[in-house]
């Protein structure tokens, strides 16, 4: 941020020189990986974005130390460089959730609309950044010792509800995405961007922690130096992980039909009958009374569902989704999640790992089974990780796997 639209000195306080060498190596790391991510052939729209977001958090890393060490009276032809910045990360980080949890291959034109704050306030910039040094140099320091003018402190203020802002628009961007995940895949890993979400929140601490900073500054406090220090090091370690994470998470991609999502209730039992969760005017089947399937075709396709999940146990594969499943069935992913959601009152999700855990529990009761870990009982049944095999069973059967085991020893 320019140190011309604050109260007191925009510079950070003395620090040990690693601290500014860590910073500048954060930025370079920061052009690197938007280098990598700009020509990576995968995710191509959401990598280019968030290269942009990479750049322009680097080159809000270098102004930090620019302005720290007082490089602007040797170069001066760069102050103010980073001002719009602030107006750019934000909604561009946004837009990346938006296009990989959306598995969009294009930019919209409308989402240009989101550019519109950075636009004016580089507008707006613009003569200032394009005076001659002298009179830039000439122009801090007066608003220095002066200080900034109303135009500069509007500027400097509304960055702050506007970052907060956008962090809660992702933030629930990715709620919704969760969600809809569990409504077509019978996994979550490495495409539920918990990474993402995880970030995301770092991102909305920086902004509530230097949204207190200037409270405090407002107050008549001087800790605009510290809020300085504090943002720049928390900015370099988001573009170590941001870039990083980014570059590993692959394409999402969702079924081309348009699934209802319907009102989610607890899991009961596979086995249980379609009579025991007949729809009943509920929003479930509002949701669906367009679809065209008829309560006959519903009984007939549950059938045929229950007799695939017994006989092939597609539930084995650890990849599943509601397509793949509809495809055996010969029938759309929208009809069968309308049958999962009105007759059993499951998403896909649910359902499918619901008969992971019942396989589970059969084969542990096997002697043949003796012989494996639970673990091994665990993926051979269709779960991915360990972490998500023992989170489900817990959730399922109200107990760690271990404990289940050792209860039933217990029994016999």
């Amino acid at each position: 941020m320019e140190g011309a639209s604050r109260r007191f000195d925009y510079r950070m306080r003395p620090a040990a020189e690693w601290v500014y060498l860590l910073l500048m190596l954060g930025a370079a790391q920061g052009v690197f990986l938007a280098v990598l991510l700009a020509t990576k052939r995968t995710n191509v729209v959401a990598n280019r974005l968030l290269a942009i977001v990479m750049l322009s958090f680097s080159l809000f890393i270098v102004q930090g130390v620019y302005y720290a060490l007082e490089w602007y009276l040797t170069f001066p032809h760069f102050i103010g460089v980073s001002r719009p910045l602030i107006y750019l990360g934000s909604p561009l980080l946004y837009l990346y959730t938006r296009t990989v949890s959306e598995g969009g291959h294009s930019f919209h034109k409308k989402w240009l609309l989101h550019l519109v704050p950075f636009a004016l306030v580089t507008v707006y910039s613009l003569p200032r950044f394009l005076s001659d040094g002298a009179t830039k140099v000439a122009r801090l320091q007066r608003s220095l010792s002066e200080g900034p003018r109303l135009d500069q402190i509007i500027l400097e203020q509304l960055q702050y509800p506007y970052g907060i802002l956008y962090v809660a628009l992702t933030i629930a961007l990715l709620r919704r995405h969760a969600a809809r995940l569990q409504h077509t895949h019978s996994y979550v890993e490495r495409i539920n961007l918990l990474w993402l979400r995880n970030l995301t929140i770092g991102i909305a601490a920086v902004w509530l922690v230097t949204s207190a900073f200037n409270l405090l500054e407002i107050a008549g406090f001087e800790v605009r130096e510290l809020e300085d220090l504090i943002a720049s090091i928390a900015v370099a370690i988001l573009v170590y992980a941001i870039g990083y994470l980014g570059l590993k998470q692959p394409e999402i991609f969702h079924p081309p039909a348009q699934i209802q999502v319907a009102t989610e209730s607890s899991a009961p039992a596979p086995e249980a009958s379609a009579q025991e969760h007949a729809p009943d005017g509920s929003a479930d089947t509002i949701a669906y009374e367009k679809s065209g399937l008829s309560d006959a075709q519903a009984e007939a396709y549950l059938a045929k569902l229950l007799r695939l999940m017994e006989e092939k146990k597609p539930f084995t594969n650890s990849f599943l989704t509601l397509q793949d499943l509809a495809d055996q069935m010969s029938i759309s992913a929208h009809n069968l999640s309308q049958v999962l959601n009105t007759r059993l009152g499951k998403n896909f999700y649910e359902f499918v790992n619901g008969y992971r855990i019942e396989e589970v529990k059969r084969r542990l009761s096997d002697p043949k089974s003796r012989h494996l870990t639970i673990l091994a009982i665990g993926l051979d049944s269709g779960f991915n990780t360990k972490s998500t095999f023992n989170a489900f069973f817990k959730k399922y059967t109200g107990l760690t796997p271990s404990r289940y085991v050792n209860q039933r020893r217990g029994a016999a």
